[in-house]
């Protein structure tokens, strides 16, 4: 490490023990019950946050008052529509604006939605960010590369972002030449640095490699990916060029850091700071054992504007342990939205990460499933027509919509980001149509 990203680590920390050395513990109580969620002491912390969360909640607010705090399954399942619907009466009662901290989201869903948090939340969510950094090997101090799209409102605080050294780089707009150049900027900084971004902007810099770009390994600390699941092709690169393996968060604007994969492509929960239930995709019933459903997530610090079963939107699954329970503590997968499912010809669910990649085809940029209608689907490849591998990419699709689908391949300049900055590979256009 650099005697500037010392300097900063120490100041940051220094500062944390006049302070009391709050954030040090929390952050020491994250890394103890991430590494053993089902420990006696892990347990018993756990069912003690989650009850003062629930007793909370039925005193503070009006919407959860009634409910029975000691059955988490006692209280309704949420989501963003049910708190733009119930507004203030899913907050605590007594919290000023001036105590809160906003967090705006539309997601992939495109509902707009803001999240408040208390101050308390706040500070947890730093620490939830520096222990599963340093988990993935990023150090306090150290250049932190940021691939998103900058809206204002990410990468905390003043002192925080001082601490992390955080080089924000824009992905609207990045293609060869500026991943190009967020590469050479690696090199001529001549130190490690870890790189966080949305997958689809890590595999830009990993394509920009592929094509000859001046090589960073050995610059290159930590790759951790956020918002979009990583793809095979990204799996292999980033260890391929960037000498690192590549670490997986799960997390969205409103709760923040739910989940990381830790040497597997399991994403352990965060269980020090949230209760995490896959559900039945058709009803609020527990899925079976290793059955992909809704993931529902219970945040047990945030006061101000509790989330209690409050369904994300995503699908995935809970691992299954040796006698044949669901383990509450790792999701075995993280599928994606429940809108971007695809239906196949028989209309059942394909699981988005059992489709196509692409990745055998270096001449295809982005590429974009769509199902249009009933048993009807495009492929949107950013790639120069060609027959023979059109054809061939056809096929890969029939395998898994159904011999019988109809499948057209078009070619198009390129797939937009959505506002999030986030690229959707998937979507259920047939849908979204009928819903409106």
């Amino acid at each position: 490490m650099s005697a500037s990203a010392l300097v900063r680590r120490h100041a940051f920390w220094a500062l944390d023990r006049a302070r009391g050395g709050t954030l040090a513990r929390s952050v020491a109580d994250v890394d103890a019950l991430f590494a053993a969620p089902h420990s006696p002491a892990a347990r018993a912390a756990r069912r003690d946050r989650l009850a003062r969360l629930l007793h909370h909640a039925t005193r503070a607010t009006r919407f959860h008052a009634g409910h029975d705090p000691a059955d988490l399954a006692s209280f309704p399942v949420v989501d963003k529509g049910t708190y733009r619907e119930h507004g203030a009466a899913m907050r605590s009662a007594g919290c000023t604006d001036r105590q809160l901290h906003r967090h705006r989201t539309s997601g992939s869903t495109g509902t707009p939605f803001e999240a408040v948090w208390d101050d308390v939340k706040a500070r947890r969510n730093q620490a939830d960010a520096i222990a599963l950094a340093r988990r993935a090997g990023y150090e306090l101090g150290m250049p932190l590369v940021y691939l998103r799209t900058w809206q204002g409102q990410y990468g905390g605080g003043g002192l925080q972002k001082w601490a992390r050294a955080v080089v924000p780089v824009e992905v609207l707009g990045l293609d060869e030449a500026r991943a190009r150049a967020v590469l050479a900027g690696i090199r001529r900084r001549g130190r490690p640095v870890a790189l966080l971004g949305y997958g689809s902007a890590l595999a830009e810099l990993c394509r920009a490699l592929d094509a000859g770009a001046p090589p960073v390994e050995g610059l290159v600390s930590a790759v951790v990916a956020v918002g979009e699941a990583p793809t095979e092709y990204l799996r292999a690169a980033v260890p391929r060029h960037l000498g690192r393996p590549l670490v997986a968060r799960y997390s969205n604007t409103e709760n923040g850091l739910i989940a990381q994969e830790d040497g597997s492509v399991a994403y352990h929960v965060n269980v020090a700071s949230y209760v995490v239930e896959v559900l039945r995709r058709d009803r609020d019933e527990p899925a079976a054992p290793g059955e992909t459903g809704r993931i529902v997530v219970t945040d047990l610090f945030n006061r101000a504007m509790p989330f209690i079963r409050y369904d994300t939107g995503d699908l995935g699954s809970l691992a299954v342990d040796d006698g044949g329970r669901a383990d509450d503590a790792v999701l075995a997968s993280v599928a994606g939205r429940v809108l971007d499912v695809v239906t196949d010809t028989r209309g059942r669910p394909v699981n988005p990460m059992g489709t196509p990649e692409l990745e055998d085809y270096a001449d295809v940029r982005q590429f974009q499933l769509a199902q249009t209608g009933p048993g009807r689907y495009e492929v949107r490849l950013n790639a120069a027509p060609d027959g023979g591998r059109d054809a061939r990419i056809r096929q890969e699709f029939l395998g898994v919509l159904g011999r019988d689908a109809d499948v057209r391949v078009v070619h198009v300049d390129g797939v937009p980001l959505l506002d999030s900055g986030k690229r959707q590979m998937i979507v259920n256009e047939w849908r979204a149509a009928r819903r409106g």
